[in-house]
């Protein structure tokens, strides 16, 4: 059974922002099999099934720096133990449109990974992360991920949205390392 946590903002003021890339390729996985969000206080979640691999989806709605206390509010209310947990986020490290994939690794600084790392064990979560590219000065990081890019980016980050959705997939039905090799060599388009 996995879990797959998509990271970002509630609110349309951000929906298209940088930062909101995780819950767009939940959401476009979910379209994809026509799952239905479920909403409580701190989360939406929603259940579905990949061959025989069963998926649940998890928006953590506490705002990205408080995403820890929404996933621990979903896994309270559900009560289930995972085998896999796959977060989704946004990465400035990495170009706009490449993604990469890994087992465990630390926050570099992300405050919604900061955040789910004071309540687990990041060493217990494969990671997509999804580039975003980042601004020439540091300072204008959060106003960077807060806003939604240029046109010829955004096409850029819905080919990697794509992209992603199918990696998602390729872990759930073949496995982690399979999706790594796959995935992780093929640059941004």
């Amino acid at each position: 059974m996995f879990l797959v946590v998509g990271l970002g903002n509630p609110g349309q003021k951000y929906q298209y922002s940088r930062h909101n890339i995780g819950f767009r390729i939940v959401d476009n996985l979910s379209e994809q099999h026509q799952w239905i969000w479920k909403e409580a206080k701190r989360f939406q979640w929603c259940y579905g099934k990949i061959d025989s691999h069963q998926l649940y989806l998890v928006k953590p709605q506490t705002y990205m720096n408080l995403s820890g206390l929404g996933l621990l509010s979903f896994l309270s209310y559900i009560a289930k133990s995972f085998e896999d947990k796959i977060i989704v986020h946004d990465e400035l490290d990495l170009p706009p449109g490449r993604i990469r994939i890994s087992r465990g690794g630390g926050a570099a600084g992300h405050k919604g990974i900061l955040s789910i790392a004071e309540y687990f064990n990041l060493e217990n979560f494969i990671r997509l992360r999804v580039g975003v590219g980042k601004p020439i000065q540091k300072d204008e990081i959060t106003e960077y991920v807060l806003l939604k890019p240029p046109s010829e980016e955004a096409a850029v980050l819905a080919d990697s949205e794509k992209r992603s959705v199918e990696a998602l997939i390729c872990i759930v039905t073949h496995g982690v390392q399979y999706a790594m090799n796959r995935f992780n060599s093929i640059s941004a388009s």
